[in-house]
């Protein structure tokens, strides 16, 4: 079994996880300040990285995000629907930046099929791949199908030791019936790979049992080694020596991951900050554990000084289902899940864009939202010229 060193001696130390509400005192560690942040001892009070917000660093700092922008066509309607009330539904996505053309960005999204929408997720979900010319946040506009159905919770990510990218999915390669409903099969994660985003991709390998991958190279201009992380759904965490596999076992939460549980969480979204240390933003499920309903709490965050650390919960939304536009109004959305951050590309990981699948009260439909976060975006856009 593949255990590196840090690993071993991590396990064998026997970390005490902790599940907490939010900081009511002055700070006195890093951990007060939800590690986005540092600890001004002598004032008692967090110094926030870029991107992070409050007393203890523990929310998005969201800015308001300009309508009709990532991936929206839901008002589309094409000759092999089986159903016109959701469009061309999809359900988030990661942003890519070109590798040759800083000025062209890639959405990697989950979109779904014969416009059965995202209840006829399973099977009717594809992989595609959207482009953008005006930006990270877009709009982005369709390219290819990257996967068939049935393919879903993609996430993919630039493997330096491979010099490749990798898409992290579940599914299985299989027809779709001639009607919209939805099939119960068991998840299992796979992994493909292509030397381009455009593919081509090569035939997807299962790695384990479960659903919601969320993979991270532990390579590092020190340490350029080929060991790859791996999140799934209920925040356990794998590790492999290279992205094939196998993968093991290096850390389960200690605390109910049950459905309605307090703790009740899913789509992480894992990666590791400037200084080494260790986040997951999640979609965090209270509301429907103690009413019953899809909002407004729904973003989840947990951090660790390493990977087979002491992770903390704070049981506080990291942000809430209301998106406030540049126009001057506001969408409180019914569902906002499946969490993902782009990146500044400096070394400091601050985080740009908050990428979003979402749903709004009263309709079937559901796209891909895309939100700045903070006052480095308009940095990084100015960059790039525009």
């Amino acid at each position: 079994m593949y255990a590196p060193i840090f690993v071993r001696v991590l396990l064998a130390s026997l970390p005490i996880f902790v599940a907490v509400g939010a900081v009511t005192q002055g700070c006195q560690t890093d951990e007060d300040c939800s590690l986005n942040g540092v600890c001004r001892r002598a004032s008692g009070t967090c110094k926030c990285d870029l991107g992070w917000k409050s007393d203890d660093c523990g929310q998005l700092d969201l800015q308001p995000a300009t309508r009709w922008t990532g991936y929206n066509y839901t008002n589309i309607t094409l000759p092999d629907f089986y159903s016109t009330k959701g469009g061309n539904s999809s359900w988030g996505g990661n942003i890519i930046q070109d590798r040759d053309d800083e000025n062209l960005f890639h959405l990697i999204i989950d979109q779904f099929s014969h416009g059965c929408g995202l209840s006829g997720w399973r099977p009717f979900s594809t992989v595609i791949r959207a482009e953008s010319r005006t930006g990270p946040t877009g709009p982005y506009h369709y390219a290819q199908e990257l996967l068939g159905t049935f393919r879903h919770n993609a996430k993919v990510v630039w493997s330096p030791a491979d010099e490749k990218y990798l898409m992290y999915t579940i599914g299985i390669e299989t027809e779709t019936p001639d009607e919209c409903k939805s099939y119960k099969w068991a998840n299992n994660v796979s992994v493909s790979s292509a030397p381009d985003i455009r593919g081509p991709w090569s035939p997807s390998q299962r790695l384990l049992n479960g659903t919601n991958p969320t993979p991270w190279p532990l390579w590092t201009r020190e340490d350029p080694t080929s060991d790859f992380s791996l999140g799934v759904e209920d925040n356990l965490i794998y590790v492999a020596s290279d992205f094939n596999g196998p993968y093991d076992l290096i850390r389960s939460m200690p605390w109910n991951t049950s459905d309605y549980s307090n703790h009740w969480t899913e789509d992480p979204f894992l990666w590791r900050d400037k200084r080494g240390h260790w986040h997951i933003l999640c979609h965090w499920m209270i509301d429907i554990t103690e009413r019953g309903q899809k909002y407004p709490r729904v973003g989840g965050h947990l951090f660790a000084r390493e990977l087979a650390g002491n992770w903390t919960f704070k049981l506080q939304p990291v942000y809430d289902t209301t998106v406030h536009f540049t126009d001057g109004g506001r969408t409180d959305y019914y569902r906002r899940e499946r969490p993902r951050l782009f990146f500044s590309g400096d070394g400091n990981l601050t985080p740009l864009y908050l990428i979003n699948g979402v749903q709004e009260f009263n309709s079937s439909a559901s796209y891909t939202l895309i939100q700045p976060i903070g006052q480095g975006f308009k940095a990084y856009e100015r960059g790039l010229g525009l």
